[in-house]
């Protein structure tokens, strides 16, 4: 095959997406942000739109958005801290109790039911799996 036979590489915005993912240095200062979190400025962090691994101090030092090209968001999470949506629980929630002291069910404990089964048909088959995985494994303290 010569050069016109074969057909064009495109680079997409998940091929970037993937490969900042896969990329363990900075790319500021191209040291490993793994090797060098002693200190709070050291810490890793990482873009919010397209993923990419930073040290907190060259962050701030891209004048506190993404370096990468065609990407320049302003907002970062810290590497390791769950972002996910958390369901949240008010004491107001909970129905009261009943006469007899049986459970007694109740429209809110029924919206907080459906709330529960909407965030698992959301979930992605693998989500799902790794859920019940560590649901069956229960590890107690």
């Amino acid at each position: 095959m010569d050069a016109q036979e074969q057909p064009s590489i495109r680079i997409t915005a998940s091929d970037i997406t993937e490969a900042n993912q896969l990329s363990l240095s900075c790319p500021i200062c191209g040291n490993a942000v793994e090797e060098h979190t002693d200190g709070a400025a050291l810490v890793p962090v990482i873009c919010d739109k397209c993923d990419t691994l930073y040290h907190k101090a060259c962050w701030d030092r891209s004048g506190g958005k993404c370096a990468v090209l065609g990407c320049g968001s302003d907002k970062f999470h810290v590497h390791g801290q769950d972002t996910r949506p958390v369901l949240k629980v008010r004491y107001t929630d909970l129905p009261a109790p009943s006469a007899n002291g049986g459970p007694s069910p109740s429209a809110q404990n029924r919206r907080l039911k459906e709330e529960q089964r909407r965030q698992v048909r959301n979930m992605t088959l693998f989500e799902r799996f790794w859920r019940w995985l560590l649901d069956q494994i229960k590890i107690n303290p």
